[in-house]
């Protein structure tokens, strides 16, 4: 019953997974879900549907994931 951008969603799942905040990557296309994330302590990427490959590498840069280690 809670939505993004409400600061109880993202607290919700950080405590369901045991994890803190800083330690998460929120991705959404939606620019105010991205800016509650970022409110509540995650670091985040606002998904470009336009641009996805630069999106997903955005992503794995901030979960520290080389892209050259991905399969292909």
């Amino acid at each position: 019953g809670i939505l993004k951008p409400d600061p109880r969603a993202y607290a919700a799942v950080t405590s369901a997974l045991g994890v803190a905040a800083a330690d998460c990557v929120f991705v959404d296309d939606q620019a105010r879900n991205v800016a509650g994330a970022e409110r509540a302590g995650m670091r985040s990427v606002h998904f470009d549907v336009m641009a996805p490959a630069a999106s997903y590498r955005e992503a794995l840069r901030l979960l520290g994931i080389a892209q050259e280690s991905m399969s292909p």
